[in-house]
């Protein structure tokens, strides 16, 4: 009856794409806090920020989601010939684990059913699961938590490994918490948060000349009023157009600082 169940949730993951997922299909959610665990520090590989281990070695996750299709338990798929070159960051000693495939975090004595799989959406930053070594970190619910053996500090040489099962764990900081029109938001962007309109395009101020084509205000309602201490309505023109901080706030064409014109500052946070 296990064995039915396993096989359930792992055809409801490959039809659903996910065994084949790449990075840029299923990117990292953002940190929800700002504190790892013992000896994990920041560090930069591959030109992004990345988890490091206590040697400073970049930090790999072995997504899970991947290894669906080579066996029912990808938690300890990682043995004999994987375990020559990859070495799990162990959890303290007498750590309890706290994720549990298939259930997943939290989930207590409740097999899957079909067309479910593990409840991971909700899972802290960091968590520990029974792995073939011991107890060992999990990232956001999914990635198992390694180094390479043998790789210097900064390295990010492995990223993609074996058909996209292993990759850089990346930092993506706390997302910040913002008082904004219902149209405002923040989104990461080339490593950094920056203010997005709802289409996901960034949102700007600066000064121009001549015709200043590509500078498409940010319009704001005509009945609009400030929002919080940040966001004030300029209504001298003929559409009222949102200020942020006392600065015009306009639309770039697209969502990264390519896209920005001459003379633009991206808004941020």
């Amino acid at each position: 009856m296990k064995g039915l169940a396993l096989a359930a949730a792992a055809a409801a993951i490959v039809s659903s794409g996910l065994a084949l997922a790449q990075p840029v299909d299923l990117p990292i959610p953002a940190a929800t806090t700002s504190e790892f665990p013992p000896g994990v520090t920041l560090g930069k590989a591959g030109g992004v920020a990345v988890y490091a281990g206590p040697d400073g070695r970049t930090l790999y996750g072995m997504d899970m989601r991947t290894l669906l299709r080579d066996g029912a338990d990808p938690s300890q798929h990682c043995r004999e010939a994987c375990a020559q070159v990859w070495e799990p960051l162990l959890a303290p000693a007498g750590a309890k684990p706290n994720l549990i495939f298939p259930m997943g975090f939290g989930e207590r004595g409740r097999a899957p059913v079909q067309g479910e799989y593990v409840q991971n959406a909700k899972a802290p930053d960091w968590t520990v699961i029974a792995g073939p070594q011991g107890p060992q970190w999990v990232y956001k619910g999914w990635h198992l938590v390694f180094v390479r053996k043998g790789e210097a500090p900064g390295s990010a040489a492995h990223e993609g490994d074996e058909r996209m099962v292993w990759n850089t764990l990346k930092h993506v900081p706390p997302a910040p918490k913002l008082t904004a029109p219902v149209n405002v938001s923040a989104a990461f962007v080339e490593g950094a948060y920056a203010l997005v309109d709802k289409e996901g395009r960034l949102l700007f101020t600066g000064s121009c000349a001549a015709a200043c084509a590509g500078w498409q205000p940010l319009a704001a309602g005509l009945a609009s009023r400030g929002v919080g201490a940040d966001w004030t309505v300029d209504r001298a023109a003929d559409q009222p157009q949102w200020l942020y901080r006392g600065k015009p706030a306009y639309v770039a064409e697209g969502a990264v600082q390519a896209d920005l014109p001459t003379g633009a500052v991206v808004l941020r946070p």
